[in-house]
C-alpha cells in the first residue's frame, strides 16, 4: 500500500476525525467555541489575522498614530467583524474544502483598507499583508502562492494608487512591490515546506495505518499460534499417554538415521533395555540380530546395516502378514533372542521428506512355536499313519480278491473296512500335502496334459457319489492342452467336484466345465446350486482347517483341507482360484491356468 494511496482514500475519515478534535482544543475562543458548530476550525483559522489586526487597532490608539482616513479605518473593522461572522456561521463542511480561502483573500482588502486609513505608502503597517499570502501558500498549494502574491501586489499597489498625498515617489513604488516580491518568496518556501510535510504526514499515516494492519494481523496470528500449539501440546501428550499405556506392544520410534527417540514401556519389557538406556543412544539395527539383517539384507559386514535394515523393515514384505517370512528377531538386553512381528511405517515432514520411523513390534514367540510344533506333530502323525493303512488297504484287498469263500456279510464287512480306511488314507495324504506346502518342499511335474481329460476322469469317479446322494452331475468339456501335473491337477479337480456334492442338496445340480482361457491357457469352473457361502467367509476359504458357518450349522463333515490344498496345487502352476457365492443359490469355483508354470 503506498502512502498516496492511503492519503486519498483515507481523506474524508481523517477530515471527520480531525474536526472534533479542532472543537476540544479552541482555547482562544474559550466557552464561545461551543456554540460555532462545525465551523469552529475555520473561525480559528482567522483568529492569527484578527489578534494581529486588534494590535494594530492598539498601537494607532496606544500611539496616537493620526488617521489619513477614518472611513477606511472603520470599512478595515467592519471586514474583520464580517470574517469573523462568515467563518462562525456559513456552513463551510457543505462546500469545497477552498472555499474558505474567500475569508483570506478579504484579508487582502482588510490590509490595503488599513494602510490607506493610517498613511498610505508610510503606513507602519504594510507588513500584515505578508499574513494572508503565507496562509494560502500554506493551505491552497502552489495556486494560493501565485494567488497570495497577486493579491498582496495589488493590495500594494491599490493603496499607493488612492493614496490623499497624491505623489508617489520611485522608493515608495520599489519599496511597496518588494513586499509583494518578499511574499512570492516566501510564499514559495512555504509551499515546498508544507508540501513535503505534507507528503510525509501522508506517508507516516499510510505507514501507521499497515502498522495497524500489520499488528492486527500478528495478533490475529499468534492467537491461531497459540491455538495450534496448545492443540498440538494436547495431541502429543494423547499420543505419549497412549504409548506409555501400550504394554504389550513394543513402540520404538526413530529419527530419519534410525537412531531411537521413543521407546514404550512395552518395549522395555520385551527387550529389558531402560528407556535411558536406549534413547538418543542405540540405533534400531542394534537391537536386531545382526546375522539375520545381513542373511536378508544381503548386506556387507562392513556396510551400512542400518540403512539397509530400514530398507527392509519399511520394504515389500517378503511374506504374507502374519507368516513366518515377515518375521524378525530381536536380541534382549540379557543376550536371549525373541521373535518378533514388526510393522514399520514412515513419518514424514510437511515438505514430503522423511521425519523418521515407527516400529511396532509384537512378540509371536510363543505363536511362531506352537504353530512349528503342530506342523512337526502333522507330519509326524501323518507318516505313521500312512503306513498302517496302506498295509490294512493291501490285506483287504486281498481277502475281497482272494480264492476262499466269503459270505456276503463278511464282503459287507470287509467293504466297510475299506471305505473308511481309504477316507482315512485321504486325509493322511492331505495331511501330507499340507505339510509339503508349508516346509516349501511341495512340488509339481508338469508335462502336456489335456486339462478336459484330467476333468472327465474327477466327474467319472464322483459319479456314484452324486448318484448316492441324489445329485445331478453334468460336464461341459472342451479340449484345453497346458503344461501340468495331472495327477497333482486332477487332486485339485476332485476336491472342488466332491465338495460341491457334499454341500449340494439332494435333487440339486453340479455342473463342471472346462474351455480356453482368454489370452492362453484353461478355464475350469466347477459350480453347484448348494447352500451357499457368506461373503465375509470367502477370504477365510482357502486357509487350513476353515470350514464355512454353513457347513458347520448343518454338521457338513469334513475337516477344511481340501481347499487349501486346492489353492496350493493351482498357486504352484502359476495359476489362480476365484470363489463366487451367494447363501441359498450356490457356490462357483474357477481355476485359471497358465499355458506353462512359471520357471
Amino acid at each position: 500500500m503506498s502512502a498516496t494511496g492511503a492519503t486519498d482514500r483515507g481523506a474524508p475519515t481523517v477530515v471527520r476525525a480531525t474536526q472534533p478534535d479542532d472543537r476540544r482544543h479552541l482555547r482562544y475562543l474559550g466557552p464561545v467555541a461551543r456554540y460555532l458548530g462545525t465551523s469552529a476550525s475555520v473561525v480559528e483559522r482567522q483568529l492569527p489575522f484578527v489578534s494581529l489586526f486588534v494590535l494594530a487597532m492598539a498601537g494607532v490608539l496606544v500611539t496616537g498614530l493620526a488617521p489619513t482616513s477614518g472611513v477606511a479605518i472603520a470599512l478595515a473593522v467592519g471586514l474583520v467583524v464580517v470574517v469573523l461572522l462568515l467563518a462562525a456561521l456559513v456552513p463551510w463542511h457543505r462546500l469545497p474544502a477552498l472555499a474558505p480561502e474567500v475569508l483570506t483573500l478579504v484579508q487582502f482588502v482588510v490590509v490595503g483598507a488599513l494602510r490607506y486609513g493610517t498613511g498610505g505608502p508610510v503606513s507602519p503597517f504594510a507588513g500584515m499583508v505578508l499574513l494572508p499570502a503565507l496562509t494560502l501558500s500554506s493551505r491552497a498549494g502552489f495556486p494560493g502562492v501565485v494567488v497570495g502574491s497577486v493579491s498582496a501586489a495589488v493590495s500594494v499597489l491599490v493603496g499607493l494608487w488612492l493614496s490623499p498625498t497624491g505623489a508617489i515617489s520611485g522608493p515608495v513604488v520599489v519599496r511597496s512591490l518588494f513586499v509583494a516580491a518578499i511574499a512570492w518568496i516566501i510564499g514559495l518556501f512555504v509551499h515546498e515546506t508544507t508540501t513535503r510535510l505534507r507528503s510525509r504526514n501522508d506517508a507516516l499515516a499510510g505507514l501507521q495505518k499497515e502498522q495497524a494492519t500489520l499488528l492486527r494481523h500478528a495478533r490475529r496470528a499468534a492467537s491461531e499460534l497459540e491455538r495450534a500449539v496448545a492443540l498440538r501440546r494436547a495431541a502429543y501428550d494423547q499420543l505419549v499417554s497412549v504409548i506409555d499405556s501400550a504394554t504389550e506392544q513394543a513402540i520404538i520410534a526413530t529419527d530419519a538415521t534410525g537412531r531411537i527417540e521413543v521407546f514404550n514401556a512395552g518395549a522395555e519389557r520385551l527387550l529389558g533395555h531402560r528407556q535411558g538406556e536406549v534413547v538418543g543412544r542405540l540405533h534400531l539395527a542394534d537391537l536386531h540380530l545382526r546375522e539375520e539383517v545381513l542373511a536378508r539384507t544381503g548386506e556387507d559386514p562392513d556396510g551400512d546395516v542400518q540403512g539397509a535394515l530400514i530398507a527392509a523393515l519399511v520394504g515389500r514384505r517378503r511374506g504374507a502378514a502374519g507368516s513366518p517370512d515377515a518375521d524378525w528377531t530381536y536380541v534382549r538386553a540379557d543376550g536371549s533372542q525373541v521373535t518378533v512381528h514388526p510393522a514399520v511405517t514412515r513419518r514424514t515432514e510437511p515438505d514430503g521428506s522423511v521425519a523418521g520411523y515407527v516400529v511396532v513390534a509384537t512378540d509371536v514367540t510363543a505363536e511362531r512355536e506352537a504353530a512349528r510344533l503342530k506342523d512337526q506333530f502333522v507330519g509326524l502323525v501323518s507318516h505313521e499313519l500312512r503306513t498302517p493303512l496302506t498295509s490294512v488297504l493291501g490285506y483287504v484287498e486281498l481277502l475281497l480278491d482272494g480264492t476262499e469263500e466269503i459270505s456276503d456279510d463278511q464282503r459287507e464287512y470287509l467293504g466297510i473296512i475299506d471305505r473308511n480306511a481309504r477316507r482315512q488314507l485321504r486325509l493322511v495324504t492331505d495331511l501330507l500335502l499340507t505339510a509339503q506346502v508349508d516346509a516349501g518342499t511341495f512340488s509339481i511335474a508338469p508335462v502336456e496334459v489335456d486339462v478336459a481329460a484330467v476333468v472327465r476322469a474327477s466327474i467319472a469317479s464322483a459319479g456314484p457319489s452324486a448318484a448316492a446322494s441324489g445329485v445331478a452331475l453334468a460336464g461341459e468339456l472342451q479340449p484345453v492342452h497346458v503344461h501340468a501335473d495331472p495327477v497333482r491337477l486332477g487332486q485339485a479337480v476332485d476336491n472342488l467336484v466332491s465338495n460341491a456334492l457334499k454341500f449340494t442338496p439332494s435333487d440339486g445340480t453340479v455342473r463342471v466345465s472346462v474351455g480356453p482361457a482368454d489370452g492362453g491357457g484353461a478355464r475350469i469352473a466347477v459350480s453347484d446350486t448348494g447352500i451357499g457361502i457368506p461373503p465375509d467367509e470367502l477370504v477365510h476359504l482357502t486357509e487350513r482347517f476353515y470350514r464355512a458357518s454353513t457347513a458347520t450349522h448343518r454338521a457338513i463333515p469334513g475337516v477344511g483341507l481340501g481347499l487349501s490344498i486346492t489353492q496350493a496345487v493351482v498357486e504352484a502352476h502359476g495359476g489362480a482360484v476365484d470363489i463366487t457365492s451367494t447363501v441359498g443359490e450356490g457356490t462357483t469355483f474357477t481355476i485359471a491356468l497358465p499355458a506353462r508354470p512359471p520357471g
